[in-house]
C-alpha cells in the first residue's frame, strides 16, 4: 500500500474518532454553517436544498436532449460526430481567471450532452451570475474536426454541459486542471503532476450495469472561490429515484481532495429488496488487460485501476485484485464489502514499461481514488461490479455505496438522507 494512502487513512480515521459518532446526522443548519461561510453561499445552498426537495415531489423529467449526429459520438466506423479527441478541440476560453484559479466551460458534444446550469459568485454583484453560452468561445472550426461541423451551430447544441477547474501549482509556473464535472453526473479529480485523470466518480448510482440503469444528472452548479487553496461548489443533481443538493470543497495538491456533503430526497419509495444498487456515490473505472491477459507481451497492459481495497471501523481491510470475465457471455462479477468506512480503486502498477503499447495515455500515472470518512444517516453497504470488455474505452468497473434500509419519500425539506465523504486523488 502506498505511503500516501496510509497517511490519508490514518488522518481520516483519527478525525472520525474525535469528531463524531459513526452515524452522526447533522441538521440542515449544521450543513449551512459548515459548508457555507457567508450569506451568499448559505442562501444558495438553502435554495438548492429546497429545490431538490420540491423536485422529489414531482415526477421525473429526464430532459433527454434530441440526437445531433454531427455533435454526438460517432457510431461504429461512421466519421460523422465528435469522437473524444475531436471534442477536446472545442476547448473554450476560461470564463474566470484570477492567475490562481481558472474555470472553463464545455459545450454539448460527444458524451457531454446534458445541459448544465452554471453560476459563478460575483461579489461585486452580491450574488450568483449565470455563465452564458457563447459560440465564439469554442473552436468549432478546428481543422482536426473531420468532417467539419456545420457553419452555424444548431440550436440543439447551443448550451453548456460541463465545467473544468484548474489552479496554479505551488512553486511552479503551471496551472493544471484538477477537476471536471459534467451534466451527465460524472466527475474526474486529480492531483499535481505527474498525475493524470483516470477513474471517475459519480454523484449517485442506481441499477449499476443493468439495462434499467438510472443515471444521475447534474442540473445546477454554483462556483465560489474561498481562497487560493480552496474552492467551493454547490449543486443539484437528480435521477428517477432521488434528488440531492450537495456542498463540496475542493483542495488541490499532490493529493487533491473533494469533501462532499449531500442532502438526499427519495423521489420513489426506497425498497432494498428491489434495488440492486441505489446510492449516493460511485466510482467508474476501466480494466481491460493486465499481465495475465497477454502473458507473452509484458508491454500490453491497459487499465485505470487494478486493485480494490475496503477498510472497516475495527481497523481491518479487504483487498481484491481486479479481474473481469474472459468472455462476453459470462455475467458480471459482483461482490458485497459491507459497511466499509473507506474504500479505494487503486492504480498500484506504476511501471511505465507495462503500458508501452499505450504510452501516449500514460496509464502508469493514472489517479487512484480514495473514498474516506464516510458518514451516513441511513445504513449502507459497499459493492464492487466488474464486467467483460473488449476495448479500451469502456467503464467496466464500478465501486459504489448502496443504501440497505427501506425509506419512503420525505414529507418536508427537513427530512431526507444526509451523506458525506471525502474523495482523494493521489498517486
Amino acid at each position: 500500500m502506498s505511503t500516501v494512502l496510509e497517511h490519508l487513512r490514518f488522518a481520516n480515521t483519527s478525525r472520525r474518532a474525535v469528531s463524531y459518532p459513526r452515524f452522526f446526522i447533522p441538521g440542515l443548519l449544521s450543513l449551512l454553517a459548515f459548508f457555507c461561510a457567508d450569506a451568499v453561499a448559505a442562501g444558495a445552498f438553502a435554495m438548492l436544498t429546497r429545490e431538490a426537495f420540491e423536485r422529489s415531489q414531482a415526477p421525473w423529467d429526464p430532459q433527454i436532449p434530441a440526437p445531433l449526429v454531427e455533435f454526438d459520438p460517432p457510431e461504429g466506423d461512421d466519421p460523422l460526430g465528435l469522437d473524444f479527441v475531436e471534442y477536446g478541440k472545442l476547448m473554450g476560453k476560461p470564463f474566470y481567471d484570477d492567475n490562481v484559479w481558472w474555470l472553463r466551460a464545455s459545450p454539448r458534444g460527444n458524451f457531454e450532452k446534458d445541459p448544465l446550469d452554471l453560476r459563478l459568485r460575483q461579489p461585486e454583484l452580491g450574488g450568483q451570475a449565470p455563465v452564458v453560452y457563447r459560440p465564439a468561445d469554442f473552436n468549432y472550426r478546428h481543422p482536426d474536426i473531420q468532417p467539419a461541423l456545420p457553419d452555424v451551430v444548431p440550436a440543439g447544441a447551443r448550451y453548456l454541459s460541463a465545467v473544468d477547474i484548474g489552479v496554479r501549482q505551488r512553486g511552479a509556473e503551471r496551472w493544471p486542471q484538477m477537476l471536471h464535472l459534467g451534466g451527465n453526473g460524472y466527475g474526474r479529480l486529480t492531483g499535481f503532476s505527474p498525475l493524470e485523470f483516470g477513474t471517475s466518480f459519480r454523484l449517485g448510482v442506481r441499477n449499476v450495469g443493468e439495462p434499467t440503469e438510472d443515471f444521475v444528472k447534474l442540473r445546477k452548479l454554483y462556483l465560489m472561490k474561498i481562497n487560493d487553496q480552496a474552492f467551493r461548489l454547490l449543486g443539484l443533481a437528480e435521477c428517477e429515484a432521488f434528488t440531492t443538493a450537495f456542498a463540496a470543497t475542493l483542495q488541490p495538491g499532490d493529493a487533491s481532495s473533494l469533501r462532499i456533503t449531500m442532502k438526499i430526497f427519495p423521489r420513489l419509495p426506497l425498497r432494498v429488496a428491489s434495488e440492486p444498487s441505489l446510492g449516493p456515490l460511485g466510482l467508474s473505472s476501466m480494466f481491460w488487460k493486465d499481465e495475465n491477459a497477454t502473458p507473452d507481451d509484458p508491454e500490453d497492459e491497459a487499465h485505470d485501476a487494478d486493485t480494490f481495497v475496503a477498510w472497516y471501523a475495527d481497523g481491518t481491510q479487504r483487498r481484491q485484485a481486479l479481474a473481469v470475465p474472459t468472455r462476453p457471455t459470462e455475467p458480471p462479477l459482483a461482490a458485497d464489502f459491507g459497511a466499509a468506512t473507506d474504500f479505494a480503486l487503486i492504480q498500484s502498477d506504476r511501471n511505465a514499461g507495462h503500458y508501452r503499447r499505450y504510452e501516449s495515455v500514460d496509464y502508469a500515472n493514472r489517479t487512484s481514488l480514495l473514498v474516506s470518512d464516510i458518514q451516513s444517516s441511513l445504513p449502507y453497504t459497499v459493492g464492487l461490479w466488474q464486467s467483460y470488455t473488449a476495448y479500451e474505452g469502456a467503464d467496466n468497473i464500478a465501486a459504489f455505496v448502496r443504501f440497505n434500509r427501506d425509506m419512503d419519500p420525505p414529507a418536508s425539506v427537513e427530512e431526507g438522507i444526509v451523506f458525506s465523504y471525502t474523495l482523494t486523488a493521489y498517486r
